[in-house]
């Protein structure tokens, strides 16, 4: 067979999601013809669909040796790079296709996405404009123009261009989904709840079960199974809900993480809480997702529920965090619990986890006992500095030993992580450093949450600006200090 054939034939396998297959027709188009440039471009969009992205960018350099005036090939390349992390190289290689052909929409919206990384906010607003002046009906371009002016504050304007998306791409998930996060972080909540609820199952999954799904029927005598979904803070957050749930039936199963169980078991001792990885076992008539229950009780922002309290009783590891802090302070100084980072797998973590050297200069000159609550690779980063800060990381083996430990602080200090809806719950003063761009639960603006009534906000008020941050809690470090000391 000829080259040709075989590219049609991986053309039509690619079609189809058969990658692996794919790659080898290519390659054997390739075999009979070296210098086949569109084999090499279409076997890099395989390789970067199954995560080779080296073999990819490899791909793609020799499909632009062959044809140079080639903007396609430019454009993947830019891509590929982007996704390495190689953020300028990527825009230079897009800004080379657009000097190819400028015509081309695509091009531009993917410039915007590389430039929206980078944090060039106006660059890529214009870009995305760009790509729908080219292209009307753009629904891409309208969504990434729409979530990034929500990303950049403008609101109404986000608003208007998510709903254009939805004009012209009914059922546009990713445009759905980012419009219902605008009307949470706008604190919305009662118009965001039911298209954050239809679509973040549809995008992210949840735990299909063969049992109805309850959405408010009546639970007079009926047995019901809540479960969790996605990460701790989360749970920890939603958990909240089981008071509501209880007031319709008592035949209540919980189903939470591994490391909430004893923290949950210890909390809600009417309840039976299960951990394991499959199904529990007995019969149902209802079962509930914990992040479903904001909307089937119709949760506004002056009606949230408040937690119930995470009960400690009994747990022996009070004294022991007690007397560890004693030796060091003598109860002589002001608790501090820190965590700066949250799991590197969270898709907006490099947004919402502080460099530690930034960090760092909460500790200059403050007479306070630090104590790391970081767990995870994170926890190192505290090993090569001069300040005395307690590290017990491999110590705080589940939620209810880090309760524990949270227990005989004055004050946690937290990025948003599963920490600081621990520590709200459980009713201890904390401060939360947010992103210019939060998670939706913190909306804008406000200093407070209607979640919890003992945190404290503290926002980057530009983009990746953590120093100014850091220098905001800093000075009201010190002033609760003082005050402190002069009571």
């Amino acid at each position: 067979m000829s080259a040709v054939i075989y590219m049609e034939m991986g053309n039509e396998m690619a079609k189809q999601g058969d990658f692996d297959s794919a790659a080898l027709a290519y390659c054997k188009a390739i075999q009979l013809n070296p210098e086949y440039a569109k084999a090499y471009n279409n076997l890099g969009l395989v390789l970067r669909n199954t995560g080779q992205l080296y073999e990819a960018e490899a791909c793609f350099r020799r499909a632009i040796e062959l044809t140079p005036e080639d903007a396609y090939a430019f454009t993947n390349l830019g891509l590929v790079l982007s996704d390495l992390g190689f953020l300028d190289k990527a825009e230079e290689c897009l800004l080379q296709a657009i000097e190819i052909d400028d015509t081309l929409p695509e091009i531009y919206n993917d410039l915007g996405i590389v430039l929206e990384e980078k944090n060039q906010l106006a660059e890529a607003e214009q870009s995305f404009r760009k790509a729908i002046a080219l292209k009307l009906d753009y629904g891409e371009a309208l969504y990434n123009l729409g979530t990034l002016l929500r990303t950049a504050k403008k609101l109404d304007l986000a608003e208007k261009y998510l709903e254009q998306a939805l004009v012209i791409r009914p059922g546009y998930l990713e445009a759905e989904l980012s419009l219902a996060l605008l009307y949470l972080l706008t604190g919305r909540l009662e118009r965001g709840w039911p298209s954050y609820e239809r679509t973040r199952r549809k995008k992210y999954g949840y735990q299909a079960m063969p049992i109805p799904y309850w959405q408010g029927e009546d639970l007079s005598g009926a047995a019901i199974l809540l479960f969790w979904e996605y990460g701790f803070g989360d749970t920890i957050q939603f958990v909240r809900y089981v008071e509501k749930v209880l007031a319709l039936t008592k035949n209540i199963v919980l189903w939470v993480q591994k490391p909430l169980e004893a923290l949950i078991k210890n909390t809600y001792p009417e309840l039976t809480v299960y951990s394991g990885k499959s199904i529990p076992p007995g019969s149902f008539d209802f079962a509930c997702s914990l992040l479903s229950l904001p909307l089937i009780f119709n949760t506004t922002n002056e009606t949230v529920p408040l937690p119930r309290r995470y009960s400690l009783a009994g747990h022996e590891s009070i004294a022991k965090w007690q007397q560890a802090l004693n030796k060091i302070d003598a109860g002589r100084r002001y608790r501090v619990g820190i965590v700066w980072a949250g799991h590197p797998k969270h898709d907006n973590d490099k947004k919402r986890s502080i460099p530690f050297a930034v960090f760092a200069d909460l500790f200059a000159a403050l007479p306070v006992t630090w104590v790391s609550l970081q767990v995870g690779d994170r926890a190192q980063d505290i090993l090569n500095i001069n300040y005395p800060i307690m590290d017990v990381s491999n110590e705080l083996v589940d939620y209810l030993e880090t309760a524990a430990l949270i227990s005989a602080l004055d004050l946690v200090i937290t990025v948003d992580t599963s920490v600081a809806h621990l520590a709200g719950t459980m009713g201890k003063e904390t401060w939360v450093m947010l992103s210019y761009d939060p998670d939706w639960r913190w909306q804008l603006v406000r200093e407070d949450t209607p979640w919890y009534k003992n945190i404290k906000l503290f926002r980057q008020q530009s983009m990746g600006d953590w120093g100014e941050v850091v220098a905001s809690v800093n000075a009201a470090l010190q002033e609760k200090i003082s005050n402190i000391r002069n009571i």
